[in-house]
């Protein structure tokens, strides 16, 4: 067995095209600054460096290491599935590759803390949607130019302006209660189709459960705090959407086409929206726990998150959501976060981390064996559960310090 950094960086150096969207000319990162730099860099070479501007200053050095551990992780649970897991929109007339779909939900699915660690931030990100609010307005141009966007205050407190919808529409010009439709003589329906035949209609929670769960988080007074994985799913649709706005107004041509058109080699068009949509709602999706014991439900029921209830809530499997079960399974596993937190009292490096514990990652067969008992009791700890989340098979071998899952 080889450890898992090892593991990272083989697959690195030799799958460039798996996990390298953009050609970046990039480094393994070795260390912490190396590791901000590559996530600044991606977002940096995809032309979306605004998504991370205001917040990567504020992510401290755990949360950034762990973020590029769950990228390489995630890509190597991936590539034991043996799919390329490609999405092509309704008329096959472009194709999402997965290490793009992956770069945006992995790298930014915990940018989100910057508002759960510091409360003050979501007035940070008012100011910037009062500031696109004035720029549409002073270019006369309307803030539902797709007239698809309803419910505008219901995230007002986050500064949101275009939540997230429900409904992963290919056109989104059309009305919000239409399923499907006929244009050009093409038949169109609502759904986010996978290559390999998984097919996804909606987002994965209704609005009034993620909006309630939001509100559970913020009212518990064991919690306390805004739930980072729904604020950043919800910023990352909206920042993404407003982005399309802006970039079109930037043309200064009302002669091009806001459904399709190129800003530096830049692709926009109107079949990315339900793809931002399906990504943000992975993101929005990865942090909301089911309730199985008695007083979590009897709380849940009170609070509306029934749908957060077995036999509601159903664990989430790699065959019906694959983006998002690669997501929770890659940032549970995850080692550092949970073994680097000072508040453990482990006092190990991450590299260490990384190096002590050995891999497999066979066809949906997944090997860890630790060399420290510490590491392997954390993880463990981490784990117990998760096939009520996860439709996985976990087996934990004490004797050896062994976990193995299947998918």
């Amino acid at each position: 067995m080889k450890t898992l950094y090892q593991t990272m960086s083989d697959y690195f150096k030799n799958n460039p095209m798996d996990w390298n969207y953009y050609l970046n000319e990039l480094e393994l990162p070795k260390n912490i600054n190396d590791a901000r730099n590559f996530i600044e860099d991606f977002f940096a070479y995809g032309g979306k460096s605004y998504l991370i501007h205001n917040i990567m200053p504020k992510c401290n050095q755990l949360r950034i290491c762990h973020t590029l551990s769950v990228f390489f992780i995630g890509l190597l649970i991936k590539n034991s599935s043996y799919h390329d897991l490609k999405i092509i929109d309704d008329n096959q007339n472009e194709i999402f590759e997965f290490n793009y779909l992956w770069f945006l939900v992995s790298l930014f699915h915990d940018m989100g803390y910057v508002q759960e660690e510091d409360w003050k931030y979501k007035f940070e990100y008012r100011k910037k949607s009062n500031d696109f609010k004035i720029i549409m307005k002073n270019h006369d141009f309307p803030i539902n130019k797709f007239k698809i966007y309803h419910n505008y205050n219901t995230y007002y407190d986050l500064g949101i302006i275009y939540p997230a919808p429900c409904y992963f529409r290919i056109n989104p010009i059309m009305p919000t209660y239409k399923v499907s439709f006929i244009k050009n003589n093409t038949y169109y329906t609502d759904k986010i189709i996978f290559n390999n035949g998984t097919t996804i209609t909606r987002s994965m929670y209704p609005k009034s459960t993620i909006f309630n769960y939001l509100e559970y988080c913020k009212m518990n007074e064991d919690i306390n705090h805004y739930d980072h994985g729904i604020v950043g799913g919800l910023w990352l649709y909206d920042s993404l959407v407003k982005n399309y706005y802006l970039s079109y107004i930037s043309l200064n041509d009302d002669s091009k086409n806001i459904e399709n058109f190129y800003i530096n080699n830049l692709h926009f068009c109107v079949n990315q929206f339900p793809i931002f949509a399906y990504l943000a709602d992975c993101i929005i999706s990865h942090n909301m726990w089911f309730a199985t014991d008695y007083g979590t439900i009897e709380l849940y029921e009170k609070c509306g998150l029934e749908q957060l209830i077995p036999p509601h809530a159903q664990p989430i499997s790699f065959n019906t959501n694959p983006l998002l079960f690669i997501l929770a399974l890659a940032d549970t596993l995850e080692p550092i976060k949970t073994c680097c937190d000072p508040d453990y009292g482990l006092n190990i490096e991450p590299i260490e981390v990384l190096n002590s514990i050995e891999c497999v990652f066979n066809y949906k067969h997944i090997s860890l064996l630790f060399k420290n008992n510490e590491i392997f009791k954390k993880i463990k700890k981490k784990l117990d559960g998760l096939e009520n989340w996860l439709d996985i098979n976990v087996e934990i071998f004490e004797n050896e310090n062994k976990i193995d899952i299947i998918f």
